[in-house]
């Protein structure tokens, strides 16, 4: 019996630990020209270097880089060059960090 109870404890174990690395995913990297906010449905669409365009939902806790006022700031920066962090979750690319690049 209290090898059978070791080993359920220890399949518990491996269980918790297979699922660990899915919930903590690695963010990906997009890198481009900021073309639109939308503040109220809280998008962002840049245009990436290879021309595609890609939006974006970011979060009260996304962090922002280079723009005043935090997210609020991005609406302003439209054109700007900008690298966007971001994790798929469904269908939606959901922004963790967003660098606004300085102009020259």
């Amino acid at each position: 019996m209290r090898i059978k109870r070791v080993l359920l404890v220890l399949a518990a174990v491996l269980l918790v630990v297979g699922t660990i690395p899915a919930a903590a995913q690695e963010p990906s990297i997009a890198q481009g020209q900021l073309v639109k906010v939308d503040a109220s449905a809280k998008t962002m669409t840049i245009r990436t270097t290879q021309g595609a365009q890609m939006q974006f939902v970011y979060t009260d806790a996304t962090k922002v880089i280079g723009a005043d006022e935090g997210v609020a700031g991005l609406a302003t920066k439209a054109g700007s060059d900008v690298t966007v962090h971001f994790v798929k979750r469904d269908q939606d690319n959901v922004a963790v960090q967003i660098e606004v690049q300085k102009k020259p």
